[in-house]
């Protein structure tokens, strides 16, 4: 059975969320209180707090409408998949609507441990993907057995990340592949031979 959602819940939560992002992209997510977002779209607070049970809750909600979950590429190869997630991540840091709020939502995450453990949570979710097509590529062989996959996405997305938050370079595609390739290179699996010391396969 479908459940029908009141035409007046779904105004009332659009208006909530836009008010929210207006909010943060003005004031920052500190000053985006339920109190400034029933203000600015004339929504009750009690009927804010019954859909979300936090400031944080609300904030991650809002950021979350215009940020995609990816999609897993399952290509075949790691190196496609990679190139694929970790392109779009590119992509998304610098051309998505959210790309402006990201450094504020990562600011909020590092000064409220409620934020944190919520983003943290949310970024669990979006890493299934990437951490799926990395086990896929431990099974083929791609990567040596015991390779932890968090640590590769951490590898990953950790110089996407200072790119575009730190050292303001630019972050596009190109620069997605040469961090693909360079990690995959640090864990490609070496072998030794009898005529000298460890290299790595082709």
């Amino acid at each position: 059975m479908i459940e029908r959602v009141d035409p007046r819940v779904r105004r009332s939560r659009a208006a909530v969320i836009a008010a929210t992002l207006d909010l943060i992209a003005e004031r920052g997510i500190a000053a985006t209180t339920i109190e400034a977002v029933a203000d600015r779209s004339t929504v009750a607070r009690t009927t804010i707090y019954r859909q979300w049970d936090s400031q944080p809750a609300l904030i991650l909600d809002a950021i979350g409408t215009m940020l995609h979950t990816p999609t897993d590429p399952d290509t075949g190869t790691l190196r496609a998949d990679l190139l694929d997630l970790i392109g779009g991540l590119a992509d998304a840091l610098t051309t998505s609507p959210a790309a402006a709020l990201m450094p504020a939502l990562m600011d909020a995450a590092e000064r409220d441990p409620a934020f944190a453990a919520l983003h943290a949570r949310e970024a669990a979710q979006r890493h299934e993907v990437a951490r799926a097509a990395i086990t896929r590529g431990i099974d083929r062989g791609e990567l040596p057995t015991g390779t932890d996959p968090g640590e590769v996405i951490d590898m990953l997305t950790g110089p996407v990340f200072y790119r575009r938050l730190v050292s303001a370079g630019a972050v596009d595609r190109g620069f997605a592949q040469r961090v693909v390739d360079h990690i995959l290179a640090a864990y490609t699996p070496r072998h030794t031979t009898p005529d000298g010391p460890a290299h790595t396969s082709e």
